[in-house]
């Protein structure tokens, strides 16, 4: 969520979207979130003039985490290669690959042909995401949409239904630069340290763990 162009986190807490989203002053122009349908309909009631837009970080994770899924399906290529070389391989850009990786992700794409969808469908949306300008991201997400949201691979047009049924949004995504990544990386890192302790009875050490290992 932003005010007045500074980023503002909220913390955790057990209470509704708009009971949480109502507590927070201020003029707010843009808001961005995940898919939850509960947070979509809090945004547009608690700030129904600002700009609602869905985070690109959620979006990549939806493939990523059926690349993940799918890879239980494979024989061939984890028998010869760990699952998170894998997961690395089908999930990080092609051109960031090292040739190694490189050619477990094609070895993935031969074998099975449900991988080989889903991943194409990733660097899709991958390209319809790098659209500069309001025409241009509407053409390549109608374009994507008008591909795979009939597709008979199962995962791809769920995803496709999901981006369908918020496409203003996605498109003010798509031609938008705010990303609430870093925010969810330090989320992750915040629940890894918490399994890596196995619970902490401490609050107060608990939150001196977390600024030691995030440096804040």
């Amino acid at each position: 969520l932003f005010q007045s162009n500074r980023p503002l986190h909220l913390c955790p807490i057990e209470c509704s979207p708009s009971t949480a989203l109502q507590g927070i002053a201020g003029d707010i122009r843009s808001v961005v979130s995940d898919f939850a349908p509960a947070m979509v309909k809090a945004v547009a009631h608690v700030f129904p003039d600002a700009k609602h837009m869905l985070d690109r970080f959620h979006l990549i994770q939806f493939f990523t985490d059926a690349l993940r899924r799918r890879r239980r399906f494979l024989n061939e290529v984890k028998r010869h290669h760990h699952v998170r070389v894998i997961d690395r391989a089908l999930a990080c850009r092609p051109e960031t690959l090292s040739p190694e990786d490189r050619e477990v992700a094609d070895s993935c794409l031969r074998e099975d042909p449900f991988t080989r969808d889903l991943y194409q469908g990733l660097q899709h949306i991958r390209y319809v995401l790098k659209a500069m300008c309001h025409g241009q991201a509407k053409r390549r997400l109608t374009d994507w949409l008008d591909r795979y949201q009939s597709h008979p691979c199962g995962p791809l047009a769920k995803i496709a239904k999901s981006i369908q049924n918020r496409d203003e949004a996605m498109r003010r995504t798509i031609v938008s630069s705010l990303s609430n990544g870093k925010m969810e990386g330090t989320n992750n890192k915040i629940k890894l340290i918490k399994r890596r302790g196995y619970g902490y009875r401490n609050l107060e050490r608990f939150f001196l763990r977390l600024r030691f290992e995030l440096g804040r």
